[in-house]
């Protein structure tokens, strides 16, 4: 009898055990975690700014032409040389609201003897010229639209060409710019 009164006193002061031990605290913590991930999976995640790569006549500041771009979309603004009226293509990336990169040019033009800002001159087999990696950042990219018979400013996008001219006048001074979406989807 004394020996059943110890064996219950030795282990009446133990706590009962809820979990399993070992097991119960590991499985709670899982379950902890599958809920911290599940609550981090199901969380809306805010929404992308969307872009438009506006064409902007500077003194006025309307907007001729607007067009949904992606961060990171790669456009051309391409033209006919004053001097010798061959093509001219200079390369940007947009990298997000007003923020772009000249990446390169490319050109069939002999630039008249002007010397190069960049150095990285190479001369494709084709005989096309190419500046690489200019890798220049800018706010905007500024120009004066050129009549469709002397300059012919032409946007590329996803491989679509668009005549600048259909847009603004030539003579027009222009900036392409990188800016926000109106919020709601307008255009």
């Amino acid at each position: 009898m004394a020996l059943m009164r110890f064996a219950l006193n030795t282990t009446s002061h133990r706590r009962p055990s809820h979990g399993g031990g070992a097991r119960g605290r590991y499985l709670g913590g899982a379950c902890l975690c599958a809920l911290l991930v599940l609550a981090f999976w199901l969380k809306p995640c805010p929404a992308q700014t969307q872009l438009r790569l506006e064409l902007v006549k500077t003194l006025t500041g309307e907007v001729a032409l607007s067009v949904p771009i992606q961060a990171g979309e790669r456009f051309s603004v391409w033209f006919l040389h004053s001097y010798d009226r061959a093509f001219f293509a200079e390369h940007y990336k947009a990298l997000g609201q007003g923020r772009i990169r000249l990446t390169h040019m490319t050109f069939k033009s002999n630039l008249n003897g002007g010397g190069f800002e960049y150095d990285d001159f190479h001369l494709r087999k084709d005989g096309v010229g190419e500046l690489r990696n200019i890798n220049k950042h800018l706010d905007r990219v500024h120009f004066m639209q050129g009549s469709p018979d002397m300059a012919n400013h032409t946007l590329i996008l996803r491989g679509k060409r668009i005549r600048l001219v259909d847009y603004v006048e030539p003579g027009t001074l222009v900036d392409f710019k990188v800016s926000a979406a109106p919020p709601g989807g307008a255009q």
